[in-house]
C-alpha cells in the first residue's frame, strides 16, 4: 500500500512548499487596480460622448436659430414684394423701399446684427442678420443675405417675383 499512482496524490499528503492562499497574495490588489483602470477608461469614454453630444446639440441649435431668422426675412420680404405697387433699390442695394397699394413706403435694411423694417419707426424683424444685399432687375428682385450668431454664419439667397 505504500505506492501511489502517478498524478494521484494521496489522501491527507500537501505539497509543503506551498501554504494555503499564498497562490492568491497581492491577487486582490491586481484584481482592484485592474477593475479600477478599465472603470475609469469607460468613464473617460462616456464623458467624451457627452461633451462631442453637447457640442453637436449646440451647433444643430445655432444653425436652426439661423435658418429660422433667414426664413423670417424670406416670408416678409416675399409678402410685401407679392402686393407692392412699387420696388426701389437704393443706397447701393443696402435698402429696399417698397410701396404698398395705399400709398405706404416701408424701408428695410439690416443693422447692427438685425434686419429692421421702417415706416413710422423702426422695428426689429429677426436677428442674427450680419447683412443684406438687395438687386433688382426686370421681373424679380434678389436677396443675398449673411446671418450670424457667434463664431457660426450662414449664406441665404432668395429671389421675388414682382407682380406689378
Amino acid at each position: 500500500m505504500g505506492r501511489v499512482v502517478a498524478g494521484v496524490r494521496a489522501f491527507g499528503c500537501r505539497n509543503m512548499r506551498s501554504k494555503p492562499g499564498t497562490d492568491e497574495k497581492g491577487a486582490l490588489l491586481v484584481d482592484l487596480l485592474v477593475g479600477l483602470a478599465l472603470g475609469l477608461t469607460v468613464l473617460g469614454l462616456v464623458l467624451n460622448m457627452l461633451m462631442v453630444m453637447e457640442t453637436s446639440s449646440r451647433q444643430q441649435s445655432i444653425e436652426a436659430e439661423l435658418l429660422y431668422s433667414g426664413r423670417v426675412v424670406q416670408e416678409v420680404i416675399q409678402n410685401q414684394v407679392r402686393t407692392a405697387v412699387d420696388i426701389e433699390v437704393i443706397n447701393g442695394g443696402d435698402i429696399l423701399v417698397i410701396t404698398d397699394p395705399e400709398d405706404k413706403k416701408t424701408r428695410y435694411y439690416s443693422q447692427k446684427g438685425s434686419f429692421y423694417r421702417s415706416y413710422k419707426t423702426s422695428t426689429p424683424v429677426a436677428e442674427n442678420v450680419k447683412s443684406v444685399r438687395f438687386v433688382e432687375s426686370e421681373d424679380c428682385l434678389l436677396v443675398d443675405m449673411e446671418l450670424q450668431r457667434e463664431e457660426d454664419s450662414l449664406l441665404m439667397s432668395f429671389v421675388c417675383a414682382k407682380r406689378f
